[in-house]
């Protein structure tokens, strides 16, 4: 089991998309590179040097899920950028 992380509410995580290359499964829904997305929540790495899975959601506020199997992304695919809000 891994902890999840939700950005407090003085807090903005956003996600530059850096790698669109498609998985080896066919996704439902995809990124497009260069794009920045709200980060939803993310979890910490399962293992010691991997990434980490990002939830990411569209302009509306829906979560955006590669299919009903991957509901995350790996957070190698992405610039992550951190704003704190006043």
């Amino acid at each position: 089991m891994v902890n999840l992380f939700v950005p407090p509410s003085y807090m903005a995580v956003y996600a530059k998309c850096v790698d669109a290359s498609m998985p080896t499964f066919e996704p439902e829904e995809w990124i497009e590179e260069g794009r920045v997305y709200p980060v939803k929540h993310f979890t910490e790495p399962l293992n010691q040097g991997d990434g980490f899975a990002v939830t990411i959601v569209d302009e509306d506020g829906v979560e955006i899920h590669p299919s009903s199997s991957h509901w995350s992304f790996a957070s190698t695919r992405f610039e992550l950028y951190t704003l704190h809000l006043n």
